[in-house]
């Protein structure tokens, strides 16, 4: 028995500073060291180590359960990023909110499914056409956008209402990696930052706000890296898994680099309310989602509910869809939506603007 519980010591101790280690993304930069980036993706799995660990003294009635109720306790204000509850699921009447904005994000995976089929294909655009029908957004921010060949998306939403659009791609047609924001209601002010992201300035009611789209870099990776991640899944790391970590570390890196060239400063000079939606491709707890949120707040962990994974591919199978919101907004509801035409799945948020956001 005593080996028994000199082992599981050990095995606490490694479980205890793993998720101390976890949390360490938000304050270290990935080009100073890409380990604490890297344990952020194992925040859940170590929380879940440690709760067993509290269970398994308790069972035998040992001190020992400290170690991971500590390591717990010092780290407890994560778990929020990931789960959630109270929350609000359901847009209000627009008639009690008459300030009330619903913006929807979607990376659309250019309508080609969730199994990566070759083509999009016209049934997908269909789809999605019926789910902004029945939701109806006023704001759409899409990323990954095709608008369809025999079914023209772009045509069906100007239809819908969605007179104003812009895309980075200069018109939404022929760039797979283009984002688009189409919106019923008027543009003040358009500014293409790069190829990724998108900013318009809004006009609600005689007051403005701006919404920023964007598709931070995303980890590039081939039918090799899957199969290397499924192997990792399964305990097995191998040198073949180098290729593998390398574009992690590349994507996270290059993360910092769109923080500290396009998004701060972009969030510095903004005058008016701002919202930022989009594909972060980016777990919450990194170093890109501390950095956000030291500026702007996070709808989900203001109004959502559950475990909220917007992306269901082989990684990062986190939420790496998000919205935030600055000063001049509040969050009225948070929703991750079901769909199978893309690899992620949509984010319905509804915001009011408060009294005091700029008028024209």
């Amino acid at each position: 028995m005593k080996i028994v519980r000199a082992i599981l010591f050990i095995l606490n101790v490694i479980f205890a500073i793993g998720l101390v280690l976890t949390s360490l993304a938000g304050v270290i930069a990935p080009s100073k060291s890409i380990f604490p980036s890297l344990f952020a993706f194992g925040y859940l799995p170590m929380l879940a180590l440690n709760a067993m660990m509290i269970v398994l003294w308790l069972v035998f009635g040992r001190w020992e359960f400290l170690l991971s109720t500590v390591a717990i306790l010092s780290r407890y204000t994560l778990v929020p990023l990931f789960i959630q509850v109270g929350g609000n699921s359901t847009v209000p009447p627009a008639d009690e909110h008459p300030l009330m904005v619903t913006l929807m994000t979607y990376n659309l995976h250019n309508f080609q499914g969730h199994d990566k089929t070759a083509t999009p294909t016209d049934s997908n655009v269909c789809e999605f056409l019926t789910l902004v029908r029945e939701h109806q957004p006023d704001i759409l921010c899409l990323q990954e956008y095709l608008p369809g060949r025999k079914v023209s998306a772009t045509d069906s939403l100007v239809l819908m209402g969605y007179n104003h659009y812009y895309s980075t791609a200069g018109s939404p047609s022929h760039n797979p990696r283009s984002v688009v924001v189409f919106s019923k209601l008027p543009f003040t002010y358009v500014k293409g930052i790069d190829r990724t992201k998108l900013m318009v300035e809004v006009l609600k009611d005689n007051r403005r706000f701006r919404v920023c789209c964007v598709h931070m870099d995303s980890y590039q990776f081939d039918d090799t890296d899957f199969e290397e991640i499924e192997k990792m899944r399964h305990g097995e790391v191998q040198e073949s898994s180098r290729r593998t970590f390398s574009k992690v570390k590349q994507t996270l890196i290059q993360h910092e680099e769109e923080w500290n060239n396009s998004l701060q400063p972009l969030i510095a000079e903004c005058s008016v309310p701002m919202v930022l939606a989009g594909d972060m491709n980016d777990i919450p707890s990194s170093f890109l989602y501390h950095k956000i949120t030291r500026h702007l707040k996070d709808t989900y962990t203001e109004k959502g509910i559950g475990f909220s994974t917007t992306y269901d591919g082989a990684f990062p199978k986190f939420r790496i869809d998000m919205v935030f919101h600055g000063e001049g907004i509040s969050t009225l509801s948070y929703k991750r939506l079901r769909s199978k035409i893309s690899d992620h799945y949509p984010v319905l948020v509804a915001f009011e603007l408060n009294d005091e956001t700029t008028a024209r």
